[in-house]
């Protein structure tokens, strides 16, 4: 779990072990207190691991399911805009209370980039954004993006 800003939580985490989500496994997000849960797997991904049912099944348990599929962090670079704005509405979800699980393949790339950039429009430095998720390890990637996204937030901010 990772601490943000505003009353809400943030977490990542990696794909269910076995073929789909079990109906207990979603049951157990929810009752930690999960209310979105965001995964970025490809639809390649969500097949092959019989994720289909995966948005039925949590809305059943109050969860709101959002499919944000996405190749690898590298990818994700390319199309900044669509991450900027799916991290703003997963801030102001934190920002509101709720509590928002980022999902991919292994728990690291594309659902750490989503949480730390999320962190980052909360106002957290991108340096603390990824101790915070990622616990220290050298992500090239995510931290190059999240330094360019603070400097033109700032930037953006200052006009």
């Amino acid at each position: 779990m990772i601490a943000g800003r505003g009353s809400g939580q943030l977490a990542t985490i990696a794909h269910p072990r076995a073929d789909g989500w079990e109906a207990d496994e979603l049951s157990a997000l929810a009752d930690t207190g999960v209310t979105v849960l965001v995964s970025a797997l490809t639809a390649i991904e969500q097949q092959r691991m019989g994720l289909a049912g995966t948005a039925s099944t949590a809305a059943a348990l109050g969860v709101d399911f959002v499919a944000f599929p996405a190749a690898d962090a590298g990818a994700l670079r390319e199309e900044a805009a669509r991450v900027v704005v799916l991290a703003s509405r997963l801030a102001a979800h934190v920002q509101s209370g709720r509590f928002v699980a980022t999902q991919c393949f292994g728990g690291v790339g594309r659902s750490t980039l989503l949480a730390c950039t999320t962190l980052v429009l909360l106002g957290i430095a991108p340096g603390e954004a990824l101790r915070r998720v990622a616990g220290g390890s050298e992500m090239p990637v995510t931290r190059d993006w999240l330094y360019e996204l603070s400097v033109h937030r700032t930037a953006h901010l200052q006009h």
